[in-house]
């Protein structure tokens, strides 16, 4: 008999299973039983968790999965296979975006499904097109150069702290129309709301701390349950909508070249001015996306080139070719993908096997859709010149990520930029590199000139 399903769906033909692929097959169950993206050491086995969950349980249910994610539910369905994921997301009718817990509101239009969301969508999409990105640019360059030559006065350095993570933070605080002199408490927010319990250090202590300053009970061990969790989240998102709220309002009177002034005059379908809460809704998506993406994928692409430097020459000597350096890109963004996009079933649904119910909640790992390798030959493997590459690093569907023309730049240009100005490098081995799960990437890289 084989073990019981645990609730898990799958592709497999169990009457086919060989005494080899039955311990495969238990190895999946369990792997899936405990599956946490959350968890930092959960990294240090990730892609061959979700290769043994795709080969043997293509969309399994983990018990797990949910209570950590800041989604308020404890457990979830998780796909691993690319062409799943893809007709997944690209279903915005059964699988919402509308999960279920949010602190304050759910944000626009990332929590809004059709048609509703195409409204918010055409409001925002000229702000984000190809040309208008090109012309930031120059721009963009000289803010990385500035950050470089800084970052380069000293042998020893952190990259993730000193390049990474203000390079895309202050361009973003400078488009949207955050006060740059507010950085520190911009990233102090962020890292509370989105990295409590991932790994991320400061997240954790900024967590601990607020938690305690609410009179929750963290124990002696400073432990974060799931209610402590969602209790800090809400409190810290209340913050957050308070201070876009407060520029808003500035923005009536004093209105600037800014996202801020773009949504107050603004009209949804040409019909009425958004409301404060709209606006604040949207700002509260920008806020999210724009500060961890980037940053987290210039991490573990510089961490990947500091391992190892015959990938990294190989990326230098066809980085300022505009056409290979474009399709470069795409490949090192399938390689490191780094979201997790999660959705909630709408209806009662046969899903290839899987037995959906209304209101459970599924997973997309799109780091697990781009390493399928039914979709992409040797999928663990950087291939610069990768063609087709059809990732989903970027999301897929209705709910693509918005800003994918600001990301690709900031991507490049900080890489070339960097590149440009220190070809040789290396980890740094008297610091540790510090990681996090879920939507993943590094609080920490340090370097040392080679």
């Amino acid at each position: 008999m084989f073990p019981p399903m645990l609730g898990l769906a799958t592709h497999l033909d169990r009457t086919r299973i060989t005494m080899t692929d039955r311990e495969s097959f238990n190895r999946a169950v369990s792997v899936a039983r405990e599956y946490n993206p959350y968890s930092g050491q959960f990294l240090e086995h990730e892609f061959e968790v979700y290769d043994i969950m795709r080969e043997h349980l293509p969309i399994a249910r983990s018990e797990s999965a949910g209570g950590r994610s800041g989604l308020g539910v404890e457990g979830s369905w998780v796909l691993t296979r690319y062409d799943d994921s893809c007709e997944f997301l690209q279903n915005a009718a059964t699988f919402s975006n509308q999960v279920s817990s949010y602190p304050v509101r759910p944000w626009i239009p990332q929590a809004i499904d059709p048609p509703a969301h195409s409204a918010y969508r055409r409001i925002m999409n000229p702000w984000f097109t190809v040309d208008a990105m090109r012309l930031l640019e120059p721009h963009l360059e000289k803010f990385a150069e500035e950050l470089v030559d800084k970052m380069l006065e000293n042998d020893e350095f952190d990259f993730v702290a000193e390049f990474a993570d203000p390079f895309p933070t202050v361009i973003f605080c400078q488009l949207a129309g955050f006060p740059l002199e507010d950085y520190q408490q911009i990233m102090d927010w962020k890292n509370t709301l989105m990295h409590p319990s991932d790994g991320h250090s400061r997240g954790r202590e900024l967590a601990v701390a607020l938690a305690r300053e609410l009179g929750l009970d963290v124990g002696g061990d400073a432990s974060i349950t799931s209610e402590v969790e969602l209790a800090v989240r809400g409190e810290v998102g209340r913050r957050i909508y308070a201070y876009l709220g407060a520029l808003i309002d500035k923005r009536r009177g004093q209105p600037e070249d800014d996202m801020i002034s773009r949504l107050l005059e603004a009209s949804y379908e040409g019909e009425r001015p958004l409301t404060q809460e709209e606006m604040e809704d949207t700002l509260f998506l920008f806020y999210m996306a724009g500060l961890d993406t980037v940053a987290s994928a210039l991490g573990l692409i510089v961490q990947t080139f500091a391992s190892d430097p015959v990938k990294r020459h190989e990326f230098i000597a066809l980085m300022d070719d505009p056409e290979k350096a474009s399709v470069a890109v795409e490949e090192l963004v399938r390689y490191h993908a780094i979201v997790l996009l999660p959705r909630r079933v709408t209806d009662d649904v046969s899903f290839h096997g899987a037995e959906f119910r209304d209101g459970d909640t599924a997973l997309c790992p799109t780091m697990a859709a781009n390493r399928d390798a039914a979709e992409f030959e040797n999928p663990h493997e950087l291939v610069y010149d990768r063609a087709p590459n059809r990732h989903i690093g970027f999301g897929l569907g209705p709910h693509r990520c918005i800003g994918i023309h600001l990301a690709r730049r900031e991507l490049r240009i900080g890489l070339q930029v960097f590149h440009r100005k220190l070809p040789d490098y290396e980890l740094n081995p008297n610091a540790k590199i510090e990681a996090f799960g879920g939507m993943k990437g590094l609080a920490a890289l340090p370097l040392k000139k080679s």
